[in-house]
């Protein structure tokens, strides 16, 4: 189900950017996304620092916690895919960084970086962009889809909806705000 932003539920827990919500939840060994993210996870600071692109640290924290991966399920086999080093946006400043692909390279989420990594957000393309590979160096904005505020943001709604699925397609225990969440979505007026 594609939902516009502006329709979205609000996530249930205060986001202070130190990840305690996702630490509270269970761990899991089966269709979690851990990826690359802990063995790339120095090369791509190491290439932020140089470019002077700064990363928030939320995000820097999760990628570099493989306990907090563990939390973090696909129902569609999604999995961490950090980019080694940030894509320059040719237009409206700042840079991409490729941090998720789904199984199939259908599409891929990556954080807009501009300013001093405060302002930041999760976009989504059905490209590709690496500066390892000179073909997808040019990020076009017409195919990148804003997705959430901030990463954090983005990692709570993913976490949830996920652990939704999970709970209603294979029995799994709901969230204890999977419900509510679920009657904010039921409170939207239909057009």
């Amino acid at each position: 189900m594609r939902a516009e932003f502006a329709e979205l539920p609000p996530v249930p827990f205060e986001l202070r950017g130190d990840l305690e919500w996702l630490a509270k939840q269970p761990a899991h060994d089966q269709w979690t996304i851990n990826g690359n993210a802990t063995t790339r996870l120095l090369e791509l600071l190491a290439q932020c620092r140089r470019a002077r692109v700064p990363l928030p640290a939320a995000f820097t924290l999760f990628m570099a916690t493989s306990a907090l991966q563990d939390r973090v399920r696909s129902s569609t086999a999604c999995f961490l895919d950090l980019a080694h080093a940030p894509v320059p946006l040719p237009h409206g400043g700042g840079h991409l960084v490729r941090f998720l692909a789904d199984q199939q390279g259908c599409l891929y989420w990556y954080l807009r970086v501009t300013g001093d990594g405060a302002d930041h957000a999760v976009v989504c393309s059905g490209e590709y962009y690496d500066v390892a590979d000179e073909e997808t160096a040019d990020p076009d904005p017409f195919e990148i889809e804003f997705c959430a505020e901030s990463f954090e943001a983005f990692l709570c709604r993913f976490w949830l909806e996920n652990e939704i699925w999970f709970a209603t397609a294979r029995d799994t225990p709901m969230p204890d705000v999977g419900a509510e969440y679920i009657d904010l979505y039921r409170e939207k007026p239909a057009e």
